[in-house]
């Protein structure tokens, strides 16, 4: 028989756990954080380390969790060239740094080779040009590659390029991991393409690709057809919806300028749901702080459309970036200007995020957030 301590112990580690999460921020430091969830289901989320990257604007986070690296992209918005960092990580949210190699400067896409151990070596670089600026040139001067997508055959990368109004494609080439260039997918003039995301037809068995669009502040579905041969992907537009409740008008800037609210966009674990953050609509300015949304939007089974549910408070402002967690129970929100980190917690019965359970003020303007788990 186990000792009364003993059994109470291990009664309240059934009762509750612990989580980290690596926050980065405009600040130049990457911070640590542990959620804690205790017997009577309250949550309380901490700082536990803090590390100076020597960065200037640490603004993207990448965890593989299978050799416990943490990738760090700096996009130097104030400097010649931007950096990629790895880390080690830890159980107690230590980092150690790895290795740090110069991005190119300008509008390009760059690939590694990695090892197990985090160290990385450039593979190869394909630059973009606009010849004009284009449909609004006050946002789109140049190509603006905003985020590299594995498609879920692996056999795909794209990135959306805002500046472009492209979302570019390549195939990988499995012997060498060297990249083919292929047709890539036209958005919307001036749109603004910014993340995307797939997800299984559970019906049709066809994949589909979901793409918000930061200047039109839309979300638009498309099916996926592959091409034999690695011959590339076909898009067909399924729908276009916004970002926002429907109907409502995407508020304007002081200088007038058309710079749109949708931020980041994800898909919850199970499917069921899309997710999309939108920056500086103020939906909710009865609430205090003042508040800008996370919209959801439920996703059909049998062809992929979506149906707008809910707006519901991000907790702060300017909810740049989210990361669900993969239970599908909580998400880390990421509130750039109001230098927050706000946990939500999922409705299982509406499948809304929409109570908040714990939040830290950080150093910095807040720009990734990124569970260990």
């Amino acid at each position: 028989m186990l000792p009364k301590t003993l059994s109470v112990f291990l009664l309240l580690l059934e009762l509750s756990f612990a989580v980290n999460l690596y926050v980065s921020s405009y600040g130049g430091a990457i911070t640590s954080l542990s959620l804690l969830k205790d017997a009577n289901e309250s949550y309380t989320l901490s700082q536990i380390s803090s590390l100076e990257t020597q960065t200037t604007s640490p603004s993207w986070l990448t965890l593989n969790r299978q050799n416990n690296v943490l990738y760090l992209i700096d996009e130097a918005v104030n400097a010649r060239n931007g950096t990629v960092v790895t880390y080690k990580t830890s159980y107690t949210g230590q980092l150690t740094e790895i290795q740090r190699l110069q991005a190119l400067e300008g509008s390009a896409l760059q690939t590694y080779n990695v090892t197990s151990t985090g160290h990385f070596e450039l593979l190869e670089t394909f630059t973009y040009k606009l010849d004009s600026p284009g449909t609004v040139p006050s946002r789109q001067d140049s190509p603006h590659p905003h985020e590299t997508i594995l498609d879920p055959s692996q056999q795909y990368i794209l990135i959306p390029d805002l500046g472009a109004d492209l979302v570019r494609v390549y195939s990988i080439n499995s012997n060498d991991n060297t990249l083919s260039a292929k047709p890539s997918l036209k958005a919307a003039a001036g749109s603004g393409p910014r993340h995307g995301a797939f997800t299984l037809d559970p019906i049709s068995g066809s994949y589909i690709f979901y793409l918000d669009a930061e200047i039109a502040s839309t979300v638009t579905a498309y099916k996926v057809t592959y091409e034999e041969n690695l011959g590339g992907l076909t898009f067909d537009i399924i729908g276009t919806y916004s970002s926002l409740t429907p109907g409502q008008k995407v508020p304007p800037t002081t200088t007038g300028q058309s710079t749109g609210v949708a931020a980041e966009l994800a898909v919850s674990p199970d499917g069921s749901t899309l997710f999309v953050s939108n920056r500086r609509d103020l939906s909710f300015n009865n609430t205090s702080p003042p508040s800008d949304s996370i919209a959801a939007f439920s996703i059909s089974p049998q062809d992929g459309t979506l149906t707008f549910q809910n707006l519901s408070p991000a907790g702060g402002s300017y909810p740049r970036q989210f990361a669900i967690n993969a239970a599908g129970t909580l998400m880390a929100v990421g509130l750039q200007q109001s230098s927050l980190v706000v946990i939500l917690a999922r409705n299982l019965a509406t499948r809304f995020f929409d109570r908040e359970v714990a939040r830290i003020s950080l150093v910095g303007q807040i720009t990734c957030a990124v569970w260990d788990e």
